[in-house]
């Protein structure tokens, strides 16, 4: 294992430590010792593990030595695909050997160490803590890449020239190197990388096209082994493949293979799952506290983050990983699932405008149930204690007394810290440090949301959907007694959903409902925050039918000015910009009223934002990077029946040489029919010139359909908004 140490001094210090990762084989004993001794079994021996996290006692399994991952997953195909692959199982396969060699030492990213390097050992001495609220991180020199090519068509394609590469240092100053002469650039690139020394690289696309591209082009001038990025000697590799399609939580989603540059950090911007709110800091906390490699982490599901942590657990408790999952869902006749399987309770709200509402949110609420009441895969319905006195509610279904669970003991880090982190944004001044905690506190945020989801997902490690079924158990429980109690207190119920309150009383203050949060929080013994008060709040129904109501769709304003949307255009990712636009400025002209007179009588000049915005439509005075549109594919371009947009443009891309995969975002533009391309009605905006025209009542539509999401419940449909915009 190669590991990199920066001193305090800010040198970098390169280690091997001589480990190898292990997978582990289960099976009637004689079969293994079989196994053992075939040809292609090297170093490998007997211990004692738990074969799954409910075992009360330990099993004979065998452990088997390899060289790296790759080496892992094929010995583990080649046992499967025996004779009696039926009767082996297999654990500890697909586990990332970083993510092993950092649970086994008990060290994690970022951590202060001192490392006593013996031969070919390295012997680790941990000077940190994952617990420490206020730790300290090295100085670390960053640096962002951007190259620029010598296009042959429209697009960037790996085959054209090298025209100029950009760096900026974290200090301000700007490189650039430029020449007529391929090799001179590269040789520049790499000089500059072993003169600087960099620790973090950043890109726009570094995984998809900067670094591959680069690659390709000194491969093609026969300098591959001279384009030396990282601080180790090894050249940038070239891929064959890039990337690849998967499928989950109902979607086609895409990662690209990530480019490695050993011995230093390289985040790419474009091919990173934390949300940009979560920053540097965000993903050096989720690093450290989820044992998770910092590159690796970076382009990680949160749900694979998080894992990580629960994976850490299970090492330490000597719990085998099997390599697939087999832990079924248990049997249910159907009065039972029906009354199980019914998820948080929901009021559905009184749609329409309502002044002076209260909002009350449950501070994590299922990550704190999880935890609170040991909900994991293997304590609900566990085996061993079926007469536990912790029950679900409702169902029934006992609770492990025995041991705590792996995902409640994974959670429970998370939500301490994560609280900590709150309060302590709250009692610093320093505006600096107050970015710090909120970030990192931000990006924990997001693990909590994804693990009552990754509870009941087919493959999650520990999950199980009898677990999640009980989380929803006990969240209906807690909701339930929240209403009951605000309604004792003279508050009435507007709107309620899972784990938020709207509530309304009259004549009453913030320090109500913070009087309301405090007796929640004694009774029923959860944390609860108080959002804000409203001084109106629009909750909005449905544009397909008017009569039904709409669980996540609202706008309103807080006695402190501050805005808040939930489920209109402004929140979605494929709103074009010029749609954003209006309807950020509707939104602010909204914003000024302080009741519901008042908005209605701002109505008038909301109409005329949408009038002024759809003149700059018509009179085609918009930029068309202000009319893009960006959406996934579900399939690849050419598996399409259907002509719709995205498909369109990424065919279009396709022909020009560029490479688009399913799971892909895909940027458009509409356009009118009849034009250069008669048999198109989108373009890539990478394709867009002198005799592109944008379909400027498509666009209108979309600025009607946004207006009509903001003013349907002041009487404003898409037809009305028609007429009164003269537009019939």
């Amino acid at each position: 294992m190669v590991v990199w140490l920066k001193k305090p001094d800010g040198r970098c210090v390169r280690l091997i430590d001589r480990w190898k990762p292990k997978i582990h084989v289960g099976g009637d004993f004689r079969e293994l010792k079989e196994l053992a001794c075939r040809s292609y079994i090297n170093q490998c021996r007997f211990v004692e593990k738990y074969e799954r996290p409910s075992d009360t006692e330990k099993s004979r399994v065998l452990e088997i030595e390899v060289e790296n991952d790759s080496e892992a997953a094929k010995l583990a195909n080649r046992i499967q695909l025996g004779d009696s692959y039926s009767h082996f199982r297999l654990y500890d396969v697909d586990i990332p050997s970083a993510q092993v060699y950092l649970y086994q030492k008990d060290i994690f990213p970022l951590a202060l160490v001192e490392a006593d390097e013996r031969g070919d050992e390295v012997h680790w001495s941990l000077k940190d803590s994952r617990e420490m609220l206020d730790y300290r991180l090295p100085p670390l020199r960053k640096t962002s890449l951007q190259v620029k090519t010598k296009r042959n068509g429209n697009i960037q394609t790996f085959a054209d020239q090298i025209g100029a590469i950009q760096i900026k240092q974290d200090r301000g100053e700007v490189f650039t190197f430029d020449s007529d002469v391929e090799e001179d650039v590269i040789l520049d690139l790499a000089d500059f990388f072993k003169s600087e020394d960099p620790d973090i690289v950043f890109t726009k696309g570094g995984d998809s096209f900067v670094f591959p591209y680069l690659a390709r082009r000194a491969h093609e001038n026969g300098m591959l082994d001279r384009l030396v990025l990282g601080r180790d000697p090894s050249p940038l590799r070239v891929y064959e493949v890039q990337g690849h399609s998967y499928f989950s939580y109902g979607k086609i989603l895409y990662r690209d293979t990530a480019a490695r540059l050993h011995g230093r950090l390289h985040i790419d911007s474009h091919n990173a799952f934390l949300s940009a709110d979560c920053g540097l800091e965000g993903l050096f906390e989720i690093s450290r506290t989820c044992i998770t490699p910092i590159q690796r982490a970076s382009r990680a599901t949160i749900g694979t983050n998080m894992t990580s942590l629960q994976l850490y657990h299970a090492i330490k408790r000597e719990v085998l990983i099997p390599w697939n999952k087999n832990q079924p869902e248990n049997w249910k006749g159907d009065g039972e699932i029906v009354n199980a399987d019914r998820g948080g309770f929901i009021y559905a709200p009184e749609t329409g405008i309502h002044d002076q509402i209260g909002e009350i949110d449950f501070t994590s609420l299922y990550p704190t149930i999880m935890r609170d009441e040991n909900l994991s895969g293997e304590t609900v319905n566990c085996k061993c204690c079926p007469d536990s006195p912790n029950r679900v509610p409702e169902l029934d279904y006992n609770i492990c007394a025995r041991q705590i669970g792996i995902v409640p003991q994974s959670l429970d880090i998370l939500l301490k810290r994560r609280l900590s982190f709150k309060k302590l944004k709250t009692e610093i001044r320093d505006e600096r440090m107050r970015q710090r905690f909120d970030q990192r506190q931000s990006a924990l945020k997001w693990i909590l949301v994804c693990s009552f989801g990754y509870l009941g997902f087919k493959n999650a490690r520990f999950g199980k959907i009898d677990a999640h079924i009980a989380t929803c158990a006990f969240s209906r429980r807690i909701l339930n007694q929240a209403v009951t109690l605000a309604q004792s207190q003279g508050f009435k119920l507007v709107h309620g959903i899972v784990d938020s309150m709207w509530l309304s009383k009259t004549h009453t203050t913030s320090a109500d409902y913070e009087a309301l949060c405090s007796l929640l929080r004694k009774d029923i013994d959860i944390q609860t925050s108080f959002e804000g008060q409203y001084k109106w709040i629009v909750f909005l129904n449905s544009k397909t039918d008017q009569q039904a109501q709409v669980l996540n769709r609202y706008y309103g304003i807080f006695q402190d000015g501050k805005l808040k949307v939930r489920g209109i255009d402004v929140r979605r990712h494929d709103t074009p910009e010029i749609v954003r636009q209006c309807q950020t400025r509707m939104l602010s002209i909204l914003s000024k009223a302080d009741n519901t007179g008042e908005l209605k009588a701002q109505v008038p000049q909301v109409l005329e934002t949408v009038r002024e915005y759809v003149s700059k439509i018509q009179d085609r005075n918009v930029s068309f990077e202000d009319l893009v549109i960006t959406r996934s594919l579900s399939k690849n371009p050419e598996e399409y029946s259907h002509k719709v947009p995205q498909a369109i443009a990424a065919q279009l891309l396709k022909k020009e040489g560029g490479s688009v995969h399913a799971g892909q975002q895909v940027r458009y533009i509409l356009t009118s029919e009849g034009r250069k391309r008669q048999d198109t009605s989108a373009t890539a905006p990478e394709l867009v010139d002198e005799n592109t025209v944008y379909d400027s009542k498509r666009y209108v539509d979309l600025l009607i359909s946004s207006a009509e999401n903001l003013l349907l419940p002041f009487g404003f449909d898409k037809k009305s908004l028609t007429n009164v915009l003269g537009l019939a």
